[in-house]
């Protein structure tokens, strides 16, 4: 399961936004707050870090041509929950990252109905 529905991107700008429909019948909701199901914060992240690695693949294919893991977590702000039904979208923007050779730092914000969900701030790395 990729957890995003489709990627658009902007190469250009080092951006990306992607979204997912959340299903009420979907697997991961069954465990995630019986009676009151939501959006795994988790799963939010990880929107955001295949979007963030579609921007880095999509700007040096080479680099990424084994793929990238999560490295760090700056920041992970949840601040509304995502409830079935729903639309999550997420935009990834790349920050200019020279100090590290196959690393790349990134920022997110996610949103449903232009409403805010989460903020967040990671590093990437590029897979030997």
């Amino acid at each position: 399961m990729t957890f995003i529905d489709e990627i658009t991107l902007d190469a250009v700008t080092g951006a990306a936004e992607g979204s997912l429909f959340v299903d009420p019948h979907a697997d991961y909701l069954k465990d995630h707050f019986p009676g009151a199901p939501m959006l795994p914060g988790l799963l939010m992240l990880e929107a955001a870090v295949r979007i963030a690695a579609a921007v880095w693949s999509a700007r040096d294919p080479e680099q990424l041509r084994a793929g990238a893991v999560l490295e760090h977590v700056a920041r992970l702000l949840v601040v509304r929950r995502v409830v079935p039904g729903e639309t999550f979208v997420v935009r990834a923007q790349m920050i200019a990252d020279r100090d590290r050779p196959g690393v790349a730092s990134f920022t997110a914000r996610g949103t449903v109905a232009g409403l805010t969900v989460i903020r967040a701030r990671f590093r990437l790395k590029a897979l030997a």
